[in-house]
């Protein structure tokens, strides 16, 4: 299990440290300690805007004192935070390839993980205009010289990155086998482990993955894998319901969908919607909304299927995951004929109660 240690017991000394670092006198030693600071220890118990913000502070003041690494390992750490946010793809592909040249001057180890994210993103986007790469002018042309480069130099925290690179792509453009199996690869590594944010999305998207494979019939062994993914959040929603709620809440609606409890699943999926909505996630709410559709469709609920799948891709949309959004558009068949269906309204207690 990952992140064994209560990280509701760590808040105490999260604030003793927070403390510690706003009464100390600015320099490069503060600059750097409230980076590592935000970036994987605050990040656990405050909204992700906040941190993304706190990193925007560590960032001007590292520039600030002259630290331009860690200014750009602020602004690396604030992408992916962006990014798992839901900010909008296009306006966020362009931030960080403006910024990937003086990054690879001034950050070589950050820009790795930062061209790694571009090239992401324009997957999802279907940006083919251009590599990222080549505004770096390295001998590195490509993700697999990327990966090559790495292994040859024992660099396994890039090797897992571009691992993770694979499973967050293979995830959101619907390729699960494919997923898993980078899944692996990237938690073969001691540091996929590290008390980071791309581990709360490793966790979140491993577990709808294995729900999703066990439901597709191969194994018994996929529901016990997505059952601790469960367990994991469920530790974790502790420190930040914002956070975490409407992931684990996703998780249990896949767990119910998958015991045929037809009910429950129902229940939580809309819970799921609603509380990504609430949030400001819309990614997760798209994808709340596709998970919906699939199991709707399992279970021959055409039409409301195809409702969730047609708020999906509105979401995707607004994202800006134009891709991803034609490619569930094909997968589903979602031609002409439906789109006089009216996408999901979803509705919960909270919102007559309010």
């Amino acid at each position: 299990m990952f992140l064994n240690q209560s990280l509701d017991s760590g808040r105490q000394w999260r604030n003793i440290i927070k403390d510690m670092l706003e009464k100390a006198a600015k320099g490069t030693v503060t600059a750097r300690a409230r980076f590592l600071f935000f970036a994987f220890i605050n990040m656990w118990y405050v909204p992700l805007q906040e941190s993304i913000d706190h990193l925007q502070e560590a960032e001007d003041m590292s520039l600030t004192v002259g630290d331009s690494d860690r200014a750009y390992m602020a602004q690396c750490m604030k992408f992916r935070f962006l990014f798992f946010r839901g900010e909008q793809l296009s306006i966020l592909s362009h931030d960080i390839g403006t910024n990937l040249q003086s990054m690879a001057r001034f950050s070589p180890g950050s820009v790795k993980y930062s061209v790694l994210d571009k090239e992401m993103i324009d997957s999802l986007t279907g940006d083919t205009s251009s590599n990222p790469y080549d505004r770096l002018n390295w001998i590195i042309c490509n993700k697999h010289s990327l990966l090559a480069d790495a292994q040859s130099k024992m660099h396994f925290q890039i090797v897992e990155a571009v691992h993770l690179q694979n499973f967050f792509l293979s995830f959101w453009m619907g390729d699960y086998e494919e997923a898993a199996k980078a899944s692996d690869l990237a938690m073969s590594f001691s540091s996929a482990k590290m008390p980071k944010v791309q581990l709360v999305y490793h966790i979140f998207y491993r577990g709808v993955v294995m729900f999703h494979l066990y439901r597709e019939g191969k194994g018994e062994h996929w529901l016990k894998r997505g059952n601790k993914m469960q367990a994991q959040l469920e530790t974790w929603v502790k420190t930040s319901k914002p956070i975490f709620e409407n992931k684990l809440i996703l998780l249990e609606a896949e767990n119910y969908a998958s015991m045929c409890n037809v009910v429950a699943a129902k229940k939580s999926y809309e819970l799921s919607v609603k509380l990504a909505r609430d949030n400001g996630y819309i990614h997760e709410q798209g994808l709340a909304y596709e998970c919906m559709g699939k199991y709707l469709m399992s279970a021959v609920e055409v039409r409301d299927a195809e409702r969730c799948f047609l708020s999906a891709h509105e979401c995707y949309m607004q994202w800006g995951a134009k891709a991803k959004a034609n490619k569930l558009w094909t997968d589903w068949n979602l031609d002409s004929s439906t789109e006089s269906i009216e996408p999901c309204t979803i509705k919960h207690e909270r919102d007559e109660l309010g």
